[in-house]
């Protein structure tokens, strides 16, 4: 049995993080807790989680910086900390990310820790429902490279990474899942960062973009296309678009002159944006954002609304690269989001040429 204040890991990437490990803490009473991040992420994702850092008060931090080049510094980077870390004894580690191999490697080498994992945005539905689901934890692609490979695993030999997946694991999450044999579940309530707005401005209305574009699942042309369908939906209000943070920068320039919106750009979590507004927009609206679900948890007082144009608008999706997982493409990937969507309580849903009232 784990006891109250027990010492933890916390194995991060990205700034949605920090609202889960906060959760944790609480959730799990923990008291004295260690934090190792990697800086391995797209656009500004990991100096907005260096921000959400100053938040947090671990008794250790490592970073670990960005390196590119051989792969003995690509593992080694990291690596050089199992000894100590193994050294600490956590009774619980916690990781974010199953399709880092940072993170597998960390975690999966301290196997005698209780193991959770937080939720990855909406790709937990995705793993529940391609991996856990089949008693998998992990789905890394084979390297075609087999020399290559034949080097990753003598270096991993050399700094005593285990890549052995767990039996059992626990999935700690915003998500109504069943459990299964081996995978307990654990609700995150998202406590610390829930908020009643009495007042909200009820001609607002926040879009929140998607990467869809830079992801190659659909042309430019078709997401403004798509994006004035969604704008139609709400006449008469102000609409402000957040572009997702790996859109291109001439192209979010393109959609504020196409469309009747105004751009906002964001640093932080569209979250934290809307904590530290007065009246809030009273209608955020987007298609299946992991943001969709947190705002819909966390705010009352805001209406959440997904918009489904159908499967087929994704299509190209099919064919788009799928990165760290073998089993299923990413149009499955959107499918299986908005299956969840469509039965979640809290969300509405609503497809295109239908009235918004």
């Amino acid at each position: 049995m784990i006891r109250s204040g027990s010492r933890a890991l916390f194995v991060i990437d990205t700034p949605s993080q920090v609202f889960n490990l906060q959760e944790a803490l609480r959730e799990y009473g923990i008291a004295d807790y260690d934090i190792i991040t990697c800086d391995c992420c797209r656009a500004d994702a990991y100096s907005q989680l260096q921000q959400l850092l100053t938040r947090l008060k671990p008794t250790h931090l490592i970073q670990v910086p960005r390196v590119s080049g051989a792969i003995e510094d690509r593992i080694s980077i990291y690596a050089q900390h199992l000894p100590w870390l193994k050294q600490q004894g956590y009774p619980l580690v916690f990781f974010s990310n199953i399709r880092q191999q940072w993170q597998r490697d960390i975690v999966c080498s301290l196997s005698d820790s209780k193991l959770v994992l937080m939720d990855d945005g909406n790709a937990t539905l995705v793993f529940y429902r391609y991996l856990f689901s089949q008693g998998l934890f992990f789905d890394f692609p084979a390297d075609p490279d087999a020399e290559r490979a034949q080097q990753a695993l003598l270096i991993r030999q050399k700094y005593q990474v285990c890549t052995k997946p767990p039996t059992q694991l626990e999935l700690f999450t915003v998500f109504d899942l069943p459990a299964l044999p081996w995978l307990s579940i654990r609700n995150n309530p998202l406590s610390a960062m829930k908020q009643q707005f009495f007042e909200v401005d009820a001609d607002a209305v926040l879009l929140l973009g998607g990467g869809e574009t830079e992801l190659n699942y659909l042309s430019e042309d078709h997401y403004i296309a798509l994006l004035q369908k969604v704008v139609a939906l709400f006449p008469g209000k102000r609409i402000q678009y957040v572009p997702h943070r790996i859109t291109n920068p001439v192209f979010v320039d393109r959609i504020g002159l196409e469309l009747p919106v105004s751009i906002m750009q964001q640093h932080l979590p569209i979250e934290d944006w809307l904590r530290q507004q007065d009246a809030p927009p009273a209608t955020v609206v987007g298609f299946y954002s992991m943001a969709l679900t947190t705002i819909a948890s966390c705010f009352d007082g805001i209406r959440v609304i997904s918009v489904d144009p159908g499967l087929s608008t994704w299509s190209g999706a099919a064919s788009s690269h799928v990165w760290n997982l073998t089993r299923c493409n990413n149009l499955q990937v959107i499918e299986a989001i908005m299956d969840y969507l469509s039965l979640c309580k809290i969300i509405e849903i609503k497809y295109l040429g239908t009235q918004v009232t």
